[in-house]
């Protein structure tokens, strides 16, 4: 179960890296989460993170959000059996790194389908999954700090766990 103090953190995590990659497809402009370069290390591990997921698995994931056809309607049911499936097989950094970049995915693909108000809705669902159903594993883990390891080299080992996830599709 998550802790208060880990809500802040999840909530700045995740509203930092989807700002960074709406930024990185040209549909943000202005000041807000994921402008510029991350202060926070945590945020600066998960960016890079999310472009070497993105660079080795363009293939694989490109389009996933885009064949989902998301509506409005089926927005919050297509996340929750996408997330589902992905950790299927148990938590991992790399699975909760591709859990990042589909998310990401998906408010880009409600920003191209002109259903902005989805982007803050799949916010909030990332949060309350990572906050009800990854909690525990995420403190077990080590907690979010053990995540700024993932830039530290460990990134190959972690892609790895979503390559044998991705083969199953």
């Amino acid at each position: 179960m998550a802790t208060p103090a880990s809500a802040p953190d999840t909530r700045a995590l995740v509203a930092d890296f989807v700002g960074y990659k709406l930024r990185q497809k040209g549909y943000v402009c202005g000041a807000g989460p994921g402008e510029g370069p991350a202060a926070d290390p945590l945020h600066q591990a998960m960016r890079a993170a999310g472009d070497e997921f993105e660079t080795r698995f363009r293939r694989t994931f490109s389009d996933l959000a885009a064949q989902l056809h998301v509506t409005p309607g089926s927005a919050q049911q297509r996340f929750t059996q996408v997330s589902d499936e992905l950790f299927q097989g148990g938590p991992n950094w790399g699975r909760l790194v591709a859990f990042f970049v589909f998310g990401a995915a998906l408010c880009a693909e409600s920003v191209n389908k002109e259903m902005e108000p989805l982007v803050g809705q799949v916010q909030e669902w990332m949060v309350a999954y990572l906050e009800t159903r990854l909690a525990d594993w995420i403190h077990s883990s080590g907690g979010w700090p053990s995540a700024k390891l993932i830039s530290r080299g460990k990134m190959g080992a972690l892609i790895g766990s979503w390559d044998s996830c991705a083969r199953k599709e």
